[in-house]
């Protein structure tokens, strides 16, 4: 399979993981209860709490399993992400997700995307724990669109990657403010999600060419902020 080819499906199996997932609204790292079911691919990919290794077609359903198998298959035996482990306690966890993360952006984009994957790995303010709040998930969110405004040449490399950890973080922002009675946010947050869903699935549509980055290494000039 050609490296266009499996980006689209790796991007449309993601997408429609992420459109029938019922986020937690409480936060990214998980209790030893819910440890004990199987992850979801967008939770393995986006979150990168838990390890590719828990990752068994035959433990989802059905309309899920081609998705988890075609995501199973594109990673090389001898990626990093074969031997990533969850992290063991909340200190380290924040630098072994951006490791994670940098891996998949690999993965699903291909070696073109390492540099500015790691570049935004590097500067994205990822939270240790949401603690049940809008806040955290929206805050990271809001991150891409900056990035994405404040390097629009190199980032197209990893567009694909950034609408869909975007739309991911916006659900679970969404589900937080509707939990908690945020009236006048949850509808904002729910326009944006769909937006951002759409946009990561004009990426997996088999027709879209795609358009090469500049991949220049990192020359951040300053901090970015999600504001």
């Amino acid at each position: 399979m050609q490296i266009g080819q499996k980006m689209n499906l790796l991007i449309r199996c993601l997408f429609y993981m992420i459109l029938g997932l019922v986020l937690s609204c409480s936060e990214p790292s998980k209790t030893d209860a819910e440890q004990a079911h199987p992850p979801s691919l967008s939770e393995v990919v986006l979150f990168g709490i838990r390890p590719i290794r828990e990752l068994y077609a035959a433990l989802y359903p059905e309309k899920y399993r081609p998705c988890v198998t075609a995501y199973l298959d594109a990673i090389p035996k001898d990626s990093p992400l074969r031997r990533h482990l969850p992290p063991a306690g909340p200190h380290e966890a924040v630098n072994i997700r951006k490791e994670n993360m940098a891996q998949q952006i690999v993965a699903i984009l291909g070696d073109n995307a390492q540099a500015e994957g790691r570049c935004f790995v590097s500067a994205v303010p990822l939270s240790d724990e949401w603690e049940g709040m809008s806040e955290g998930p929206v805050d990271e969110a809001n991150f891409v669109d900056n990035w994405l405004e404040k390097r629009p040449e190199t980032s197209v490399s990893i567009a694909p990657f950034l609408y869909l950890f975007k739309a991911h973080r916006l659900r679970a922002g969404f589900e937080a403010a509707k939990f908690n009675h945020e009236k006048g946010l949850w509808p904002i947050l729910a326009k944006r999600y769909h937006e951002s869903l759409a946009k990561a699935k004009s990426y997996g549509n088999p027709s879209r060419k795609s358009t090469p980055g500049n991949h220049q290494g990192c020359r951040m000039k300053a901090k970015l902020h999600p504001y």
